[in-house]
């Protein structure tokens, strides 16, 4: 357990990891945006796996150490919804977010014991459905479940649309099949504007950074932002409410 500890204090960053382009600095985040460039990294090297171990041969430059669970559920909006929830947790503030039915998903509400009981698009809130309990592996069932009624298309509802790219932000693609990437960083030369991009994929899979062709970063351009194997358009950067 001392070891483990050891090595997770000494793990590398996202940020260490990825310094801005040659002649562009990093611009100033918000407190979500300075712990996303905190988030630690698997050792150089190490694949992409998925939720059931095996290695996806997928374009990564980094495997970020994220929980994935152990069913086929975390996929590219999911990692992006673990990592605002898991942020918002940390805060002390309570995460809630939409199924793509429009239900309110509360963790407050889940730990209270609440549940959510689907029929068809219908879903309506069950109390005392579950013991009261605030720990960790309920935290986890309760993501997991918003995995299962959450995705691309209910990303816009806990969402506004910016312009001006920001660290923490997302770019969507609602669909089926849809995409949605994580803006791990961003920095700026003069007139440009290069970003640093995570991603979950299918089957679930570890949340990694994409390979960008500088050095991981890839300059905000054109009218899409190249990941693969989807691109996003730049048409839907969006910010978290």
């Amino acid at each position: 357990m001392l070891l483990l500890l050891v090595a997770l204090a000494h793990a590398e960053t996202i940020g260490a990891a990825f310094p801005p382009p040659a002649g562009a600095t990093r611009v100033e985040a918000d407190a979500y945006g300075d712990w996303l460039r905190a988030r630690p990294l698997y050792p150089d090297g190490r694949p992409v796996k998925s939720y059931a171990g095996d290695v996806i041969p997928i374009g990564a430059a980094r495997v970020v150490d994220l929980p994935i669970g152990t069913r086929d559920l975390q996929q590219c909006a999911d990692s992006a919804l673990r990592l605002r929830a898991t942020w918002l947790r940390a805060t002390g503030a309570t995460p809630a977010f939409h199924y793509t039915s429009g239900y309110l998903s509360s963790w407050a509400a889940w730990a209270a014991g609440t549940r959510p009981k689907v029929s068809g698009s219908k879903v309506t809130s069950v109390s005392g459905a579950a013991a009261p309990s605030a720990s960790d592996p309920t935290f986890e069932a309760w993501l997991m479940d918003l995995f299962m009624y959450a995705g691309t298309r209910s990303l816009p509802l806990d969402t506004v649309a910016v312009t001006t790219p920001r660290p923490g932000d997302i770019v969507v693609q609602p669909g089926s099949p849809g995409h949605a990437v994580v803006l791990l960083d961003v920095a700026t030369d003069g007139a440009r504007t290069w970003v640093l991009v995570g991603q979950g994929y299918m089957p679930a899979m570890d949340f990694h950074v994409v390979a960008g062709p500088a050095e991981g970063w890839f300059p905000v351009e054109g009218e899409t932002l190249p990941t693969a194997p989807l691109a996003v358009p730049w048409s839907g950067l969006r910010r978290w409410k």
